[in-house]
C-alpha cells in the first residue's frame, strides 16, 4: 500500500460492481460466526444511497482499486431514520448516522474507518448537523474500538430491535470541543474494564457488564491501549463512586433461575 496513492471520495451510480465487490470479498474473507457483523446489502440497497439525497456514499481508493466504502445519512425531519431506537430526542435535521462501514482486511490497521469518519464529520457540520450516531454489533470489538478512538462513546447498550442482535450504540457531539472545565476526567469518577488479550472470549460478560454501567449513568469514553482498558466516566453532577459488580452478578443469578 502506498498512502500518496490513496484518495476519499464521494461514491456514485457508477461505482456500484466496485461496491458489489468490495462487499462480496469482505463477506468472504470473514469467519461464519462473523458474517452477521455485515449487513448483507443488495445492489438495490447500495442504488439508494449511490443515488439517494439524504443517504451518502463515500470510499477511499488505492489508485483505481476500491479498498474501504461506508454508507452514512444526513436524514431531513420529514424521514424515517434508522436506529430510531436511539437519540429519538434529536431532530433528523441534526443528525449524521454512520452505516455499513466496510473495509478491505489487506488494509486493515491503516486507520481508514477514521479518516472516513473524519471526513464525513466534516462534511456534517457544513451541512448544519451537530451529532453522529453509530450501532455496531458487541462482538464486532475492531469496529467499536476504532469509534471511541475517533472520539465517540458508548451511551447504549441493548438488543437490536429488529434481529435481537446484541448492540453497542455510540454517539459525539461533532461540534463540541471539550475544556478542561466540562471534562469529567477525575479518576474517582470513572471505571476501567478490563478487556485483555482475546476480547472475543468475554463478549458475554462485558456486553451485560456495559449495561449495568450505562444504568448507572457511565458512558465509555475512551480506550488505554497500554493497560488494554476501555475507559468510562461517570455523567451528570450526581455522581456515585460505587459499582457494586457483586451485587450486580447476584442480580443476574437470580434473574436467570
Amino acid at each position: 500500500m502506498n498512502k500518496k496513492h490513496l484518495v476519499v471520495k464521494k461514491l456514485d451510480i457508477n461505482n456500484l460492481p466496485d461496491v458489489m465487490k468490495l462487499q462480496e470479498k469482505i463477506i468472504q474473507g470473514l469467519h461464519p460466526d462473523e458474517q452477521h457483523f455485515i449487513l448483507h446489502r443488495t445492489e438495490e440497497d447500495y442504488m439508494k444511497s449511490l443515488n439517494g439525497k439524504s443517504s451518502n456514499m463515500l470510499g477511499v481508493f488505492d489508485e483505481d482499486t476500491l479498498i474501504a466504502q461506508t454508507v452514512y445519512c444526513m436524514p431531513q425531519n420529514n424521514e424515517n431514520r434508522d436506529m430510531p431506537e436511539f437519540k429519538p430526542e434529536i431532530e433528523n435535521k441534526d443528525l449524521v448516522l454512520y452505516e455499513a462501514i466496510l473495509v478491505d482486511p489487506a488494509y486493515r490497521g491503516s486507520s481508514l474507518m477514521k479518516k472516513m469518519l473524519e471526513y464525513i464529520e466534516n462534511h456534517a457540520i457544513d451541512n448544519g448537523r451537530t451529532h453522529s450516531i453509530i450501532q455496531i454489533a458487541v462482538d464486532n470489538p475492531a469496529s467499536w474500538i476504532n469509534a471511541l478512538h475517533h472520539g465517540m462513546s458508548i451511551t447504549k447498550v441493548d438488543l437490536d430491535p429488529s434481529d435481537g442482535v446484541k448492540v453497542i450504540y455510540l454517539e459525539k457531539k461533532i461540534t463540541h470541543k471539550p475544556n478542561s472545565e466540562n471534562e469529567i476526567s477525575q479518576s474517582s469518577n470513572s471505571y476501567s474494564m478490563y478487556l485483555g488479550d482475546n476480547i472475543h472470549t468475554k463478549i458475554p460478560t462485558l456486553f451485560n457488564k456495559m449495561q449495568y454501567l450505562i444504568q448507572k449513568g457511565y458512558h465509555g469514553t475512551s480506550l488505554n491501549k497500554e493497560t488494554k482498558c476501555l475507559i468510562w466516566e461517570k455523567q451528570g453532577s450526581n455522581r456515585s463512586n460505587v459499582l457494586d459488580f457483586n451485587l450486580f452478578w447476584q442480580n443476574k443469578k437470580v434473574s436467570s433461575l
